[in-house]
């Protein structure tokens, strides 16, 4: 899976947004700021949390501009990852680890230069320390000051996983339902206190830097421009018939005329936003058929763009399909749909769709077996604090990206997926296997 990544410098940025990474973190060794412009004028940006393109220049700083470092640092994370799960766990190891192993969309994601691979590092952990902190009894959260450092912990590492990709930003919040199914007793609460104010503390400078820079106290603007650009834009497209890029402009046009002209990049996306949700609120029909679309997107085990540039010649043209997707399934031609697809990915990638037929495969059974493992009986289903946990996340990072929705998503809940799956095959050869020495 990961060889072909070295047989081209084009292969680690298969997915379009790792050149921006790149250019980032150059224009911050280069002295020109924290702009992802490859020329004059370098104007900041308000879109990238600042985790990830600063990772990308220490590795850069110590081995040159290379963006291989940066594929060779996250395949180390990956195994060091999947180590770690295997420790933390009492049962079941050795099926986990083949399960993650196994995984398409974390092998592939292992070697691009996106954030995927370095935000787990961070959120998983966090994961495992919140769940002690709920999981343990009040007697064992008094001893020897445990709570304070596993609060501490995993409020650090959420903060640090915000900041390398914002979806995380809001995660910890939600580890307040979790007081729904364990007493909200005075170590519990207090170490949950202590959790978001570690979180706090991490991510807030980022906000008081967007109000310097922007006037405004924002996190990231990504979610303003996905509204316009992943949400709003393909129903306009459909309604008005005219192409994705004519409907944002139009977006963005009458935006600019209700709110005033923007006085800079974070202006001009909030703006924006404002103007798209309001369209959205019009047709709730559409969108609800594109939200579905989104959300069912996350259990394909790449996207079909990046999965047929990665295994193609590197000067192959592959024209973007999503408008006329999205566009097709609005009007109800699904027909249309399995044809373009068909045509223009299935046989354009050849043999190599072999790989993604059995990668689909593996990432539908997985997910079956999961189902069976949050179920079993034995494991106290929603009242396990694990169990619990992963219901919440599960919503958290696929059902709320609605149309922005993509296979990576997946990525934040596949470490939880492989546990509850290998939950299925309990007393079976492969838990007599894990035994052997």
């Amino acid at each position: 899976m990961v060889i072909p990544v070295f047989s081209s410098v084009s292969k680690p940025f298969t997915w379009p947004d790792g050149s921006h990474f790149h250019q980032l973190a150059v224009n911050l060794l280069t002295g020109n700021g924290y702009s992802t412009s490859i020329s004059q004028p370098f104007l900041p940006s308000s879109t990238i949390t600042p985790g990830y393109p600063i990772f990308i220049l220490g590795l850069y700083s110590v081995f040159g501009t290379n963006p291989y470092v940066v594929v060779v640092a996250q395949i180390i994370l990956s195994f060091l990852l999947i180590s770690g799960i295997a420790l933390v766990l009492k049962t079941n190891k050795l099926t986990t680890v083949i399960f993650l192993l196994l995984s398409l969309c974390f092998a592939f994601y292992s070697i691009q230069i996106m954030a995927d691979i370095l935000f787990l590092t961070f959120f998983i952990p966090g994961v495992f320390l919140a769940m002690q902190l709920f999981g343990k009894t009040e007697e064992e959260l008094q001893k020897k000051g445990a709570f304070w450092k596993k609060a501490l912990g995993s409020g650090l590492l959420f903060g640090f996983g915000a900041l390398v990709k914002p979806i995380g930003l809001y995660f910890p919040l939600l580890l307040a339902f979790l007081f729904l199914i364990r007493k909200p007793s005075k170590h519990r609460l207090a170490a949950y206190g202590v959790l978001l104010l570690a979180h706090v503390m991490i991510v807030a400078p980022w906000f008081v830097r967007n109000k310097l820079v922007f006037n405004r106290a924002t996190f990231s603007t990504i979610q303003s421009f996905n509204l316009s650009h992943i949400h709003a834009a393909p129903i306009k497209s459909s309604i008005d018939n005219i192409s994705l890029n004519e409907a944002e402009a139009l977006l963005e046009k009458q935006a600019f005329v209700r709110y005033g002209k923007p006085k800079n990049e974070a202006d001009k996306f909030i703006y924006t936003a404002k103007e798209s949700l309001r369209y959205i609120l019009n047709y709730p029909g559409r969108y609800a058929l594109l939200y579905a679309s989104g959300i069912a997107k996350t259990f394909l085990p790449l996207g079909f763009a990046e999965f047929l540039l990665f295994y193609s010649s590197s000067d192959i043209k592959i024209s973007n399909l999503t408008p006329r997707i999205q566009k097709a399934f609005l009007d109800g031609r699904i027909g249309s749909i399995v044809n373009i697809i068909w045509e223009e990915r299935i046989k354009a990638v050849g043999w190599a769709g072999l790989i993604y037929i059995l990668g689909l495969g593996f990432k539908l059974f997985l997910i079956a077996a999961a189902l069976f493992g949050f179920f079993r009986k034995g494991y106290g289903r929603f009242k396990s604090v694990f169990n619990f946990l992963v219901f919440i996340s599960v919503l958290y990072f696929i059902g709320v990206t609605g149309p922005a929705g993509q296979p990576r998503h997946f990525l934040p809940v596949l470490p939880f997926m492989a546990i509850l799956a290998a939950r299925a095959f309990r007393k079976t050869f492969l838990q007599e296997f894990e035994g052997l020495p």
